[in-house]
């Protein structure tokens, strides 16, 4: 068993994560740099809200854990906010389900790290290993180093007065020639500049007259919001901004969810209401065969409509959702080969279907199955504009059975593999997509699979595409979510 450091592995590695920001492929790296350095068999990260953790992003190995929940309530993860690297007994100190599936990969042991913000752990690492024993010192040392990497918490604390170094919004003071008098440590956080390189100078941003509020964008493409007023009695005065980027996009994402959802109704609706139009207006001098046609387009558009609407409506219904959902054991298989039969015309064109004559029965929902299927079929053939197959096949594990959508498309970023369930998120943003969709398909495909404990995850296919993975808890499991 390797107890050294190959510190070369690591520094470099390292190096070359700190030159960029917290992006799925930065942490991906980070994963990849420790299990060289400390001779691990694969890697995973997660982060947490509260107690609600999901792994994010993981090394060859460990692929199959992206996009699953994880506790983090459970002692293993608790553990680590005193800040050190702890092992972890797969056997002894996880929870069954997952030490079942870790087990049956031949994983033995774990070492665990996590990231803390202020002293709560807001994102953890793990390590697999298949060989028995304990990290050295070293390879402690080195987890603990890359770990800190991940750390989002890295703001000076200069001591200066206090309720200015308390405030959240950056503050100036500027003399009666424009140049700054005073400089907090907020106003430092958003621009970048410290107070030594501020004072004396002009504010590093448009300065709107007092008793005026302004909107500049800063060099990094961050917006502020900039309020100046008068010091009574002095000719100074106080400028305080603060980062309103985030409101921004959010007005931003409304009025592009606005946009292409009144794109999306329309273009059914208006094919709808022409080929109705069509039969009414000329019905007698038309053959059957364009009959049937029109009334085909008709029956078809329609239910893109209804999708579309049911969407909308289901987006933000808790109630609604769960509603959908009842828990007992069904014939996956069966149920795939049933939700392809309702597919599409184009999308069924498209679909190679390899799927085994059985697998262990599972535990869900069957009638979710065909809403999943059309969710990620429609998605696969949406992203594949130049044609290509799209595949479904399906297998199992001795906790899970799954199925997969697979295309030969153009791919996802791995930045975008988590961004692409939030709801409403376009991949594209800006009016003029080359893709359709208002942004909830793959949102409403996580939250009807997660509410039959399972998961599901999207990751880039080699060498080209995307494959979409679904998995569910196979009956007879009793210890848990699979």
């Amino acid at each position: 068993m390797m107890t050294n450091v190959d510190y070369p592995v690591l520094v470099a590695g390292l190096l070359r994560c700190t030159q960029g920001d917290r992006r799925p492929a930065a942490v991906h790296g980070l994963l990849s740099t420790l299990v060289a350095a400390v001779g691990a068999d694969a890697a995973t990260y997660a982060e947490y809200t509260g107690t609600v953790g999901r792994v994010l992003a993981a090394t060859s190995g460990a692929e199959w854990t992206v996009g699953r929940p994880v506790d983090g309530a459970q002692p293993a993860v608790v553990r680590l906010a005193d800040g050190s690297c702890v092992d972890v007994d797969v056997r002894a100190d996880l929870v069954t389900e997952l030490a079942d599936q870790l087990a049956a990969r031949g994983v033995l042991r774990l070492a665990a790290a996590g990231v803390l913000v202020d002293g709560r752990v807001a994102g953890s690492v793990h390590l697999h290993f298949r060989a028995a024993g304990e990290l050295s010192e070293a390879q402690r040392a080195a987890v603990l180093l890359g770990v800190r990497v991940l750390d989002p918490v890295r703001t000076a604390r200069p001591a200066e007065d206090p309720l200015a170094t308390a405030l959240a919004d950056g503050l100036a003071v500027l003399g009666a020639d424009g140049l700054v008098r005073a400089w907090n440590p907020a106003a430092h956080a958003l621009t970048g500049v410290p107070a030594g390189a501020a004072i004396g100078r002009p504010v590093p941003f448009a300065v709107p007259r007092a008793g005026e509020v302004g909107e500049y964008e800063l060099p990094d493409g961050r917006w502020i919001e900039v309020v100046s007023s008068r010091l009574s009695g002095s000719t100074d005065r106080v400028v305080t901004f603060r980062d309103v980027s985030a409101a921004r996009r959010r007005a931003q994402v409304k009025d592009l969810f606005v946009a292409t959802t009144s794109h999306e109704l329309r273009s059914p609706v208006t094919a709808v209401h022409g080929h109705a139009d069509t039969l009414y207006r000329r019905w007698d001098q038309l053959d059957d065969e364009t009959r049937r046609d029109s009334v085909r387009r008709i029956w078809e558009r329609s239910g893109q409509l209804s999708t579309l609407v049911d969407r909308l409506l289901a987006a933000d219904d808790t109630a609604r959702i769960d509603a959908l959902l009842s828990s007992r054991t069904f014939d996956l298989v069966g149920a795939l080969r049933r939700a392809v039969r309702g597919l599409g015309t184009e999308e069924a064109a498209r679909l190679r279907v390899d799927l085994p004559e059985t697998l262990p029965v599972v535990l869900g929902d069957a009638g979710s199955v065909p809403t999943v299927l059309t969710e990620l079929v429609q998605n696969a053939h949406k992203y594949s504009p130049g044609g290509g197959e799209i595949t479904l096949t399906a297998g199992a594990d001795e906790r899970t059975a799954y199925f997969r959508v697979a295309d030969s498309g153009i791919g996802i970023r791995p930045e975008h593999q988590e961004l692409a369930f939030a709801p409403r998120w376009q991949a594209e943003g800006t009016d003029r997509r080359r893709f359709g969709g208002v942004g909830l398909g793959l949102y409403l495909v996580r939250r009807i699979v997660e509410g039959q404990h399972g998961w599901v995850s999207l990751r880039r296919r080699n060498p080209d595409g995307t494959v979409a993975e679904v998995r569910l808890p196979r009956a007879g499991v009793t210890s848990g979510e699979a």
